[in-house]
């Protein structure tokens, strides 16, 4: 009888073996694809912050240039008006142009704004309004 025990209890623990080696073959798979999920994740992540700089950097140019030649052309306009009798209708047009060039920045300003609202949950309702009209 006492063979019977030993061999059921034998038997009892090959099943027990078994059953734990099927589980852990399913926990291997499961970590496999948890972390190929990962490494997705994380890959989108990437190119999505890459593309996010990638706009920063591009609405930092279309930003910086702009405003130089704006500046420079004020003061050219300045140094027309400070030269002698002024030319009301030129001067008028010159800062007509500067003032559609500040527009435009202007309109970049709120897109880059856009994108760095869009992109993160630290701002308020009033600041994102703010920010991006």
């Amino acid at each position: 009888m006492e063979n019977n025990g030993t061999a059921e209890q034998v038997g009892n623990l090959e099943a027990m073996v078994a059953s734990l080696s099927e589980l852990l073959a399913v926990e291997e798979t499961v970590v496999a694809e948890q972390s190929e999920r990962i490494r997705q994740d994380e890959t989108a992540l990437k190119e999505s912050n890459d593309r996010f700089f990638a706009f920063i950097r591009e609405a930092a140019m279309r930003l910086k240039n702009p405003i130089e030649v704006i500046e420079e052309n004020i003061a050219l306009v300045i140094q027309d008006l400070e030269s002698g009798p002024p030319d009301n209708a030129d001067a008028a047009l010159q800062l007509k142009v500067q003032v559609r060039n500040l527009e435009q920045i202007r309109r970049n300003i709120i897109e880059l704004n856009k994108a760095i609202v869009d992109r993160s949950d630290d701002f308020s309702d009033a600041t994102k309004k703010f920010l991006t009209e």
